[in-house]
Parts: C-alpha cells; sequence; structure tokens
C-alpha cells in the first residue's frame, strides 16, 4: 500500500519512455477479483498503473517462486529484451530504472554498485542520531553522484536538518515542502508519520518544531474526518508538547473511543498521563503544591 504511490508516479514520469508498472495479485482466502475490481476503482490515480490477476497463480510461479523470493512487496525490472535487470523492493527501483533507460545497466557490475550504496545509505540511517553532521554530509555525497538514488529520502533529510541547530531553516522549509506534497497527495499516513517523528517521546529532540508537527497532524486529522486513533494521538501528544494539557486530555479523549484491542489500552494510558498532570499543573497554579523542605506551603 505505502508503495503504490511511488509506482504510480514512476509509471507516469516514465510512460513516454516505453516503461510500464503492473501489479500482480492472485485468489487467497481474504482476496477475490471482485475486491481486487473494487480496490482499483476506489485509488483511482493513487494506483495509477495496471494491475493483472494472477490466474492459478501462476505469475508468482514464474517469478516469486523462480527467483526465491519471499518478502511482499517484490519488484521485478524487466528490460527492454525480457531480462530481469533486478529484483528489490519497489521503493529502491528508482536507481536500476533510471540505468536500464538511459542504456547504462550493467549486469555485471551493477549490482556491487547497488550493494555499495546500500551500504552508504544504511551509514546515514545508522549515524542519523550519533553524528548528524556526518550522515548528512554522506547523504549530499550520495546526491551529487548518484541523484536517484536518494530519491525519496526527502525525509530523512529533514530529519538531519532538525537534528543540526545552524540546518534548522532548511528543516523548516523542507518540512513545509513535505507536508504541502502529503496533502496535496491526501496522504494522511504521511503527514501523522511526518509529525510523529517530531514528536515521539522516545525520540530525544533540542528542537521538536511544534507549529510544523501541528500543521502536518492538524492536516491528517482533517484527512481522516476526526476519526483516526492514531492521528489523534499524535494530535494530543502535539498539544501536550505545548503545554495546552486540556486540549491533549481532550483530543486523547477522542482517540481512546475511536480505538480497539491493545491500541485503546495503551492510549488509555496516555490519556491518564495527560489527565496527571493536567491536574497537577492545575494545583501548582492555584498554589497547593510545592512549597519548602519541611512540607509547608
Amino acid at each position: 500500500m505505502a508503495s503504490m504511490p511511488h509506482l504510480s508516479q514512476l509509471a507516469r514520469e516514465h510512460r513516454d519512455d516505453g516503461f510500464t508498472v503492473i501489479g500482480v495479485t492472485a485468489e487467497d482466502r481474504r482476496n477475490t477479483l471482485e475486491k481486487v475490481r473494487e480496490m482499483v476503482a476506489d485509488k483511482g490515480d493513487g494506483m495509477d498503473y495496471t494491475v493483472a490477476w494472477d490466474t492459478g497463480r501462476e505469475t508468482y510461479a514464474a517469478f516469486m517462486d523462480a527467483s526465491g523470493s519471499r518478502g511482499i512487496p517484490t519488484s521485478f525490472l524487466v528490460d527492454g529484451d525480457g531480462k530481469v535487470a533486478w529484483i528489490g523492493h519497489p521503493m529502491g527501483v528508482d536507481l536500476p530504472l533510471g540505468m536500464v533507460l538511459d542504456g547504462t545497466w550493467n549486469y555485471e557490475e551493477g549490482p556491487a554498485l547497488l550493494e555499495e550504496i546500500g551500504e552508504r545509505k544504511m551509514s546515514v540511517s545508522m549515524s542519523l542520531e550519533s553524528d548528524p553532521a556526518a550522515a548528512l554530509a554522506t547523504l549530499d555525497a550520495l546526491a551529487e553522484e548518484h541523484p536517484l538514488a536518494v530519491k525519496g529520502m526527502e525525509r530523512v533529510r529533514f530529519d538531519l536538518y532538525t537534528r543540526i541547530p545552524a540546518r534548522h531553516e532548511d528543516a523548516a522549509k523542507l518540512g513545509r515542502h513535505l507536508v504541502g506534497i502529503a496533502v496535496e497527495e491526501g496522504n494522511s499516513g504521511s503527514l501523522n508519520g511526518l509529525a510523529w517523528m517530531l514528536v515521539d517521546p522516545e525520540v530525544p529532540r533540542e528542537h521538536r518544531f511544534l507549529d510544523l508537527a501541528q500543521l502536518a497532524a492538524e492536516h491528517a486529522d482533517e484527512l481522516t474526518g476526526g476519526t483516526d486513533a492514531s492521528i489523534l494521538d499524535t494530535v494530543a501528544r502535539v498539544h501536550s508538547w505545548k503545554g495546552d494539557l486540556a486540549k491533549a486530555v481532550a483530543i486523547q479523549t477522542r482517540a481512546v473511543e475511536h480505538a480497539e484491542g491493545r491500541q485503546k489500552d495503551a492510549l488509555a494510558e496516555v490519556l491518564a498521563e495527560y489527565a496527571a498532570a493536567a491536574t497537577r499543573a492545575e494545583l501548582e497554579a492555584l498554589g497547593y503544591l510545592g512549597g519548602d523542605d519541611e512540607g509547608d506551603g
């Protein structure tokens, strides 16, 4: 599901280059041809490529079984001569696709090049928290040498900018740009992910860009009609960081109402946290908490 917008964009960008995207699906206990037709119609431009029904799972056997692939989604890049040039996650197809289209893909050296690039991208992720400046330098070098290799890594760049005080202005600018793209796409998940990146209490940050987080989270909430528990939880967390605990309690209460199962229990614990903090803040404001070491006050 997360790959669909990316594949749709690739299909639109390279349609005149003789490139086509075919998503393959087959019958199982939860999947029928009718359900597939309904989903394709419902997705519209969000699934802007050909979808094929694999009768008898013959295509699955010819590609997935034959290559020993097990993970879903897996994509197969087939060149103009019918040769499989590359196999991998669809979010990583941009660079080999670009090289196949411009005729520079090398079947002998290509895999090693992709492995080296993958290791450099991994080093960015590994040093993102410990040495963001070094991670950004690696990302910038990759962008200069292999622009397609960093396509889709805008959020990683944004995260790095937020961790480097000298790049905070760049972070705010790029963050607004990412919010704008997600709003245009109607992608509530992307908006919520961007907001949560900034307010996640498990991730220490000197600066959380709370206005930007609120903008992203509230757009996500609007897109989902105020009924998505995870998004409401993010909105509430933004307000808790901003110190508006009463609003955090009110929104978290709605999050609990729309949650189910284990998520409901987890969100209820957060609600209790906010409620306790709000009560304490109110008592402090009234002068009932605090005092000297002897307990007077």
